[in-house]
């Protein structure tokens, strides 16, 4: 698909900052969505005004198994023709595996395929996938025409920064097109964890990477999450992979990349 022509905005003589890929479709820093619930007229809404800042859009947790097929596949299609890749959250996954077993998974990837979705995470917040376990699902994946994610991490408690990266670096030989860094691990009490961030940093290819913001579900509060995302950006540059962006801070999380944001240019954060 060719590049879609610049957005034409307000206040054209404002310079942005050059390091920000502003145009779709873009391979570095990627913005994903994630949702619960957005209706079809509300997801219209939200790609006419900030579609040109969403690269993927995550469809969390397993929601999916709840919405009618037809409005599913109307809103997958919808995202695929703006240019945002349709995500299928991990704990879907998990369920399965769960309930079914890993046979199903070959049947269940089939379908996410024939309703409408790009990409698929393979996590293991719940469920323990076991020696061997995620290598063979992300090929799974793979071989049903989707594009893996591997996420990395534990919603509940801090990893040891070594195992992480090594985890990252496994995941992403495997064939995972990208590593999904938990947002819980990138926080210790409230505050960005500097110490993991940076080994990360150091230890990884993290334009292959995404770092999840930390949520209200495992109990960070909005000037946490906001902290973290500053710190990301900074540590980063404004290309960096940001996930867990929820659809009513989409532009607010572009001003952060660009330093038009509350905390002012990156120079100064």
């Amino acid at each position: 698909m060719a590049p879609e022509s610049p957005l034409t905005t307000a206040f054209p003589t404002v310079p942005l900052d050059p390091r920000r890929s502003l145009n779709k479709p873009r391979t570095s820093g990627l913005t994903m969505v994630t949702d619960y619930q957005i209706t079809l007229d509300g997801l219209r809404g939200l790609i006419e005004l900030g579609g040109a800042y969403i690269d993927i859009f995550k469809v969390a947790t397993g929601t999916a198994r709840l919405f009618p097929r037809d409005h599913l596949v109307a809103k997958l299609e919808l995202l695929r023709s703006n240019q945002v890749r349709p995500f299928l959250g991990g704990q879907m996954q998990e369920y399965v595996l769960h309930s079914m077993g890993i046979g199903a998974m070959e049947a269940h990837l089939k379908e996410a395929k024939e309703i409408g979705f790009d990409m698929v995470e393979i996590s293991d917040n719940i469920i323990d996938l076991g020696e061997g376990t995620r290598h063979r699902l992300i090929r799974l994946v793979q071989d049903a025409g989707l594009a893996a994610v591997g996420e990395i991490g534990d919603k509940r408690d801090n990893s040891d920064p070594a195992e992480m990266i090594r985890e990252v670096n496994e995941v992403l030989a495997s064939g995972a097109e990208i590593a999904m860094i938990e947002g819980q691990e990138l926080m210790v009490d409230g505050k960005p964890n500097k110490t993991l961030i940076m080994a990360l940093k150091e230890n990884v290819d993290v334009s292959r990477c995404m770092f999840e913001l930390s949520t209200p579900r495992v109990g960070s509060t909005a000037p946490q999450i906001y902290a973290g995302k500053k710190f990301l950006v900074k540590t980063f540059g404004p290309d960096v992979n940001l996930g867990n962006v929820t659809s009513d801070v989409v532009i607010e999380t572009e001003t952060t990349r660009l330093g038009l944001g509350s905390a002012g240019p990156l120079s100064l954060m």
